[in-house]
């Protein structure tokens, strides 16, 4: 007959709690006739569990926690965040600025939906009914030309940088811009954009 150690040793502990049915009794002893390591096994833990309810209960001596409490090691006292903020003001101003900025920005970049011209509007023609953003022929924008939520057509030329957010650029052949270009069209790119322009004292919206 094999032996199914996994199986048998599970109906082992079945029987020493208590907790085996009848079906399962009489499957166990039947295994235990032929198999000589299980049925070791099961009476070797049968007498130990005899053994320990026959000995006297185990009494603790008096002052036992109190003894063992004081051999611990002391717990350090974690620092509250009050205590931080005033040991570490200026790092905690500027957290709190962060979070604070990054919020404005998240609300701005999913509520925002109108097309805004926000620097550079001298020179150039807005149509809100296309969201689109001209820079006519023979014109020429001064400084950083920064549009959200719409399409820049560069036909003239813009002295500086231009920026779309959540828009394209588009340039005509005799379209000229003297700086960089970027298009923003990820939340990250639109954060870390507001973050740029304010330290270094850029325009932002």
């Amino acid at each position: 007959m094999s032996c199914d150690t996994e199986q048998y040793m599970s109906l082992i502990d079945k029987a020493l709690d208590g907790d085996i049915t009848e079906l399962e009794l009489k499957e166990l002893n039947l295994h235990l006739e032929v198999c000589e390591a299980c049925r070791a096994h099961y009476y070797a833990l049968k007498e130990i569990i005899s053994d320990m309810k026959e000995s006297a209960p185990v009494v603790a001596p008096d002052q036992f926690t109190e003894n063992v409490m004081k051999k611990l090691p002391a717990v350090k006292k974690k620092r509250m965040p009050a205590q931080w903020i005033r040991r570490y003001p200026v790092l905690t101003a500027a957290a709190v600025f962060l979070i604070l900025m990054f919020g404005s920005v998240m609300a701005n970049w999913s509520t925002g939906n109108e097309l805004s011209v926000v620097s550079g509007s001298d020179e150039v023609q807005i149509k809100p009914s296309t969201h689109t953003v001209i820079v006519p022929k023979g014109k020429t924008v001064k400084g950083d030309l920064v549009v959200e939520n719409g399409d820049v057509r560069v036909e003239g030329k813009v002295d500086g940088d231009v920026v779309v957010i959540k828009g394209k650029k588009y340039m005509a052949s005799a379209g000229q811009i003297t700086g960089d270009s970027q298009e923003i069209h990820q939340v990250v790119e639109w954060v870390w954009y507001n973050l740029k322009t304010f330290f270094t004292g850029e325009e932002q919206k």
